[in-house]
């Protein structure tokens, strides 16, 4: 339909005005609420909602779209469309230049600029920019970096216009046309798909809306073959390294809406036939064989693994086992050393591998064991390196062995000119042997490059806990390589005495063999926290959504409306069915869903807080709950982060919240947000900068949320917030890991890599050691409740875990395995020789 011919414009309200302020901004989904002097009503302030990339206060712009009432805050303008005119004022034009629209252009500089030209300015800027140096500040360097952020902004407003003409946020417009220039608009018209891929933080489904938009048929072979990729990326996101056809077409048939499996067949088909995917024949538990799809990278660093592995034991090296083990005992008793049998005999093995894998739970003497193999080996006077997949997990293992201890990553020296590591077979590392810690967070990918990196005739050992959460990348390496049975393994099972008298250690082995410890509360006894116990439980509760929203309705009721003896009451204004299909309504009655029988409305409706609340509405409260003295769950929490774990461990202890999950009133948002405000609240002099709906200021403890090379900062590494320059937009976090400590400096375009870690999932605590964490667990984590991550979250902590939830949640946790397998063919390749 031609652009004249649209309906749209026509039946949308105009509403014209000067943005005052910006009340609100989602970097993630580019949601704006924004207070705006309409030109018809300059003395209100009007709200305004829309979906903007960038806005900034001072801009002049027409909005399009139509009047909504909220229930709770009132008339409000809901855009579809806006497009930006000219500041109208001098004062807005001032205020427009120095919000951060431009780099360099602070307030300061923008009263000067503007005060010198008038309503000149805008002119000035767009055709004769060189005549800024006249301004008192603005020098040659200045007006370089200016006009360049200058013709910046003007092509960001084209792609812009352009994404917001097909219905799509214009939140990522910057990243957009730092990526693809000036040929932002021809090559997303061309390829919409490629945004999903090429852009960090745009997905499948904000490319396929403008997919549509751009006329692309919902079955055309472009978007079918999108949500293949899409599919298969999902797939390697959750660990697996391969789907099957049949799981391809029903993923994808699912996401697209399409009820045709012939053609998501035909375009697989394609797929394969222009080496798109690579595809191997595998066998299921039942020996039925099925074709499996793999992206390339995953399919050839599996594969090569698979090959260097059999490679590498299939000829250990040749010791004298007599020599070996007097240096052992030399070494030993020179360091005060004593051995158990199973780890002499580790040591004395793996001595002689090319490939071996060490094993075992906390307390066993994985670090003790490997200390004396690095001892034996320098008596051999052999090259070592050593490496851990963590900044922290490497600066634990150069302080216990006294040796230096590189990440991954800086052991492979990472070269972004050419976007892979510099070490790898044609240029190894220079060691006879390596020995890497925390291989339970190998990736396929990460394991192969440190495969492709070890001498031809060196040797690599490999020490973890398989029984840890898999890595965050596909396949499950440790996990498969030791179920093989052709990768020598040392497994240590005996726990020492020392570490026994560790609850953390005792309680790991008692989760890890699926019983439930019984661990004592503080409440119950508090000279527990004199006697500075490692680990603690504290009873506590949260209201489900369900238990919220009981609440809500009964304290909404009039007093009059309460009668003790009668199960039924005057209904509210919302339906029933929005508090769930068992709270319900009858005629004009409000009637009592059976589990919130016992409830004393009366009592609920008087509670003066929410702990008292959620006392009433629960049906059993535990003698030792933290809700006896005025504390929920997120309460406690936060009493333990600010007040009981300094006093009893001192102000300088690092603690760290591990919360099973993202979501939820003790997920990681909402943990986070709480912590921030009671440990780091705004103040002036504090910079400050507000990040995707979440505010970030200086003293923040934070974390990365990916793999930056080019910063040479990686997923899971935590720092704190040192500087943050507004007028810039640039910040700064120091990273520290031991005695170790790096400024990393961020860009505009990075900062969504970042997220608060005040709280960060167990998932992201895997390879880092923290002296004292807070594990929240209750029944709201239920999808998420695992043996494996209860597990890993306990063995994170140095001195002190505090558990604050039910009880019921963590026997849940303990009995309940993840059966959810991943999907990987490293065990079956390494059986199988002829399939490589």
């Amino acid at each position: 339909m031609p652009a004249q011919d649209k309906p749209i414009l026509p039946e949308l309200e105009k509403l014209s005005g000067i943005v005052k302020r910006i009340t609100f901004h989602s970097v993630e989904t580019g949601y704006t609420v924004l207070k705006v002097n309409s030109f018809q009503k300059p003395q209100e302030e009007l709200t305004v909602l829309v979906h903007q990339s960038k806005v900034f206060a001072g801009a002049t712009i027409d909005f399009y779209g139509e009047w909504t009432t909220h229930p709770s805050y009132g008339l409000q303008f809901k855009a579809s469309k806006a497009i930006e005119r000219k500041p109208a004022t001098a004062h807005a034009l001032e205020k427009y230049l120095g919000s951060g629209l431009i780099k360099g252009v602070g307030p300061v500089t923008a009263k000067r600029i503007v005060q010198h030209f008038g309503y000149k300015t805008l002119d000035v800027f767009e055709s004769q920019i060189q005549r800024l140096t006249e301004v008192e500040g603005i020098a040659r360097g200045k007006l370089e970096m200016i006009s360049k952020a200058w013709a910046e902004h003007q092509e960001i407003r084209n792609v812009m216009l352009f994404l917001q003409s097909h219905n799509i946020s214009t939140l990522f417009a910057v990243k957009i046309y730092k990526t693809y220039g000036n040929d932002a608009i021809e090559l997303v018209t061309q390829n919409p798909y490629r945004l999903a891929t090429d852009i960090y933080g745009i997905g499948f489904f904000s490319a396929d809306k403008v997919a549509q938009s751009l006329g692309l048929a919902a079955d055309s072979p472009q978007r079918i073959q999108a949500g293949i990729e899409h599919v298969l990326q999902n797939a390697r996101e959750e660990g697996h390294c391969y789907l099957t056809q049949t799981q391809i077409v029903e993923g994808v048939g699912e996401l697209l809406s399409l009820t045709n499996g012939t053609s998501i067949e035909l375009i697989l088909q394609q797929m394969e036939q222009q080496e798109a995917l690579k595809i191997r024949l595998l066998p299921d538990a039942q020996g039925v064989v099925h074709k499996c799809f793999y992206a390339h990278s995953l399919y050839y660093d599996e594969q090569y693994l698979a090959t260097k592995v059999r490679q590498l034991v299939a000829y250990p090296l040749k010791i004298n086992k007599d020599h070996l083990q007097q240096d052992l005992d030399a070494f030993c008793q020179v360091h005060n050393i004593n051995l158990s049998d199973e780890q002499q005999e580790s040591v004395l093995q793996l001595a002689g591998q090319r490939l071996g894998i060490l094993t075992g739970g906390p307390g066993c003497g994985k670090t003790t064991t490997t200390r004396a193999l690095v001892g034996v080996m320098q008596f051999m006077s052999k090259e070592i390196m050593l490496a851990a997949p963590t900044g922290r997990a490497a600066q634990r293992m150069s302080e216990v062995i006294s040796l230096e201890a590189k990440t991954i990553h800086r052991l492979l020296e990472w070269d972004p000119a050419q976007g892979g590591f510099k070490r790898n077979e044609a240029e190894p590392l220079k060691t006879d042997i390596l020995i890497v810690d925390e291989c339970s967070m190998l990736d396929v990918h990460l394991a192969a490059a440190l495969m492709r990196a070890v001498p031809r005739h060196g040797q690599i050992i490999l020490i973890g806990d398989a029984d840890q959460l898999p890595a965050v990348g596909a396949g499950n390496v440790l996990k498969d390589m030791i179920a093989s049975n052709m990768v020598p393994c040392m497994r240590l099972t005996k726990v020492f005495r020392q570490a026994q008298e560790s609850l953390i250690i005792s309680y790991a082995h008692q989760i890890n063999k699926g019983e439930v410890p019984r661990i004592e509360s503080p409440f119950n006894l508090p000279q527990v926290w004199q006697q500075q116990k490692d680990c603690l439980f504290i009873d506590s509760e949260e209201a489900t959504s369900e238990q919220l929203k009981f609440i809500s309705k009964v304290k909404k009721m009039t007093g009059d409306a309460i009668n003790p003896v009668v199960k039924e009451y005057n209904l509210l204004e919302e339906p029933a069915a929005a508090y769930g299909s068992d709270l319900y309504t009858q005629g004009s009655n409000f009637a009592i869903p059976e589990k919130f029988s016992h409830v004393d409305l009366e009592a609920l409706q008087q509670a003066s807080s929410y702990s008292q609340e959620l006392k009433e509405v629960l049906k059993t409260v535990h003698p030792w709950s933290s809700l006896h003295y005025g504390l929920s769950a997120v309460g406690m929490i936060q009493k333990l982060y600010e007040a009981i774990i300094p006093k009893y461990y001192g102000l300088e202890t690092e603690i760290q919240i591990l919360s099973p999950m993202t979501k939820g009133s003790l997920g990681t948002a909402n943990l986070n947000k709480i912590i921030q405000e009671k440990i780091n609240p705004s103040s002036s002099g504090k910079a400050q900068l507000l990040l995707g709906g979440r505010i970030i200021r200086e003293g923040d403890r934070v974390i990365q949320r990916r793999n930056n090379y080019d910063l040479n900062v990686y997923n899971g590494d935590i720092g704190t917030i040192t500087r943050i320059d507004n007028e810039e937009i640039l910040l700064t976090v120091t990273f520290k890991a031991g005695t170790e400590e790096k400024e990393v400096v961020y860009e505009k375009e990075h900062l969504l890599e970042l997220d608060l870690a005040y709280a960060i999932t167990i998932h992201k605590s895997q390879g880092s050691e923290f002296q004292t964490i807070i594990i929240p667990l209750v029944t709201q984590h239920f999808g998420m409740l695992f043996r494996n991550l209860v597990y890993t979250g306990i063995t994170r902590a140095k001195k002190l875990v505090v558990f604050v939830g039910t009880r019921k949640a963590l026997a849940l946790a303990v009995n309940k395995q993840n059966t959810a397998a991943r999907q990987t063919a490293l065990e079956y390749l390494l059986k199988q020789p002829s399939q490589l």
